[in-house]
């Protein structure tokens, strides 16, 4: 697939350096998202803080514990 960046408004093919070191750098963010994505899964699939704390304090830390916390580690595993 060529690739092109603009310099001064003119489409510029990428140089075979260029599509080299875009490759690596796709295939880095590819490496850490596998090892990392499941952060951003679960930091977004949580309740706000706020909403946590009170269903603590409503129901204790053992139910938060298990309605909350082990429901989104299990849908957003750690990868091996």
């Amino acid at each position: 697939m060529t690739r092109y960046h603009q310099i001064n408004g003119v489409n510029v093919k990428f140089t075979p350096e260029e599509e080299a070191a875009r490759d690596a750098e796709e295939a880095a963010w590819e490496a850490e998202n596998a090892a990392n994505g499941y952060k951003l899964s679960r930091a977004e699939a949580f309740p706000s803080v706020e909403d946590q704390l009170d269903y603590i304090y409503h129901n204790g830390i053992d139910k938060w514990k298990t309605d909350i916390v082990d429901p989104v580690k299990a849908k957003y595993p750690k990868p091996e």
